[in-house]
């Protein structure tokens, strides 16, 4: 907590000087240097006995409607101030910092700060709204709380700092995705398979007559009984892949060294690591829907922690909240190369595991990488984002290309 006086003349040494010209005016019997003296004196030090009760048991609180929203989206910052003291407060001016990226609805912010002022009677209290709009994906922690105050006549202020951090987080835009067929090579699961290869036993589509190539465990016993002959079950075929997401920020001209661009190709760079962020997204989405386990990997610094992306293949809701809450925190500052990214996570990929590489262009490391995991037992589909002529490169020949996202 902190205070100023406004101007030099109500500072401290200037109320030193003007208290001894006091004494000696009234040595000297000046009475009127003595009421005009001693009238400053006592305003100035009611004032900062006002302005150093003011803030004290004022309470300021932030929440938000929503911390987690997709491009294009509102989210509500309120604000409640209650003052639990008999004195009022003739004026009371709450900043809230907020990040580079979000855009107030109503009114532009301030060096980066919603401001508003009130007055608050004795056990008063107040409150209001901020709209921000989010258009971009990222994490966007709002800042500190900063509430200043002071005396009825302004003359003293006091500042009161609360260091809180509400973070928001834009998800990527989500874009439609066609069926896709991703090889498997898992058998049993929730996807009808193309070829009749494996057969699901939770599953029955039907009943045949009994072969000696038959297994026991799959005969129908109340079917035998109605048709007087041996019947066995007939599966339907199935296959459930294991996904892994995998993104590789040498691929969008990004490194460890330096993750800056300037000019025309920054913008045009960004647009495409946005467009591949989303489409990684956007399959996630997909696969998990359709009872699929998807993990995602990517060499970057993520906005709170600092750390890579190495989510292991899961399913369900709360592990596709995890992939786009990872996805929103992406930055274009790599950690290192992918390649010793997987490395370092090979045990969280079991064997078989189809590997989606979403890239911008080919480059060494991914075409040695790709070579590596097809001698481990992976497969491999690789999704070109970008205007990259990718028929020159004998990277594409690694793995099969499913489609180019422009």
């Amino acid at each position: 907590m902190s205070s100023k006086p406004v101007g030099y003349l109500l500072g401290n040494c200037s109320l030193i000087v003007m208290l001894v010209g006091l004494i000696i005016a009234a040595y000297n019997g000046k009475v009127l240097i003595v009421v005009l003296l001693g009238l400053i004196l006592s305003a100035a030090g009611l004032a900062k006995l006002y302005s150093y009760l003011s803030l004290v048991r004022v309470h300021c609180q932030r929440s938000l409607n929503w911390q987690r929203v997709f491009p294009g989206e509102r989210v509500e910052v309120n604000m409640r101030v209650v003052n639990f003291k008999p004195l009022p407060l003739p004026w009371l001016k709450v900043d809230s910092e907020i990040p580079a990226g979000l855009i107030p609805e109503a009114s532009p912010a301030r060096d980066g700060l919603l401001s508003k002022v009130i007055a608050l009677l004795w056990y008063a209290r107040a409150s209001w709204q901020h709209k921000l709009v989010c258009p971009r994906r990222g994490y966007y922690p709002l800042g500190q709380i900063r509430i200043t105050s002071g005396d009825i006549f302004g003359l003293y202020r006091r500042t009161r700092l609360k260091k809180v951090s509400d973070p928001i987080i834009v998800y990527p835009r989500l874009f439609a995705i066609d069926k896709m067929a991703i090889p498997s090579w898992y058998p049993l699961g929730e996807t009808r398979a193309a070829q009749r290869i494996f057969r699901d036993p939770t599953r029955v589509i039907g009943i045949r007559d009994y072969t000696p190539h038959d297994s026991p465990r799959y005969i129908h016993w109340k079917a035998t009984a109605i048709h007087q002959k041996l019947q066995v079950k007939v599966f339907e075929p199935t296959t459930n892949p294991k996904l892994a997401l995998l993104l590789d920020l040498e691929s969008f001209g990004y490194d460890e060294v330096s993750s800056e661009r300037t000019g025309s190709l920054s913008s045009k760079t960004d647009e495409v690591f946005e467009t591949a962020l989303s489409t990684a997204a956007s399959l996630a989405k997909y696969f998990i829907e359709h009872k699929s386990a998807v993990g995602l990997f990517v060499n970057t610094c993520l906005a709170d922690s600092g750390r890579p992306v190495g989510i292991p293949p899961g399913s369900g809701t709360g592990h596709l909240v995890s992939i786009l809450e990872a996805l929103a925190k992406v930055t274009p500052h790599s950690s290192g190369l992918l390649a010793e990214l997987i490395q370092g996570e090979q045990k969280h990929l079991p064997w078989g595991t189809t590997l989606i590489f979403i890239l911008s262009k080919p480059t060494v490391s991914i075409s040695r990488l790709l070579s590596s995991l097809k001698e481990r037992g992976h497969k491999s589909v690789t999704i070109p984002v970008g205007e990259h002529d990718w028929k020159e490169d004998d990277a594409l020949n690694q793995s099969e290309a499913v489609g180019v996202i422009s």
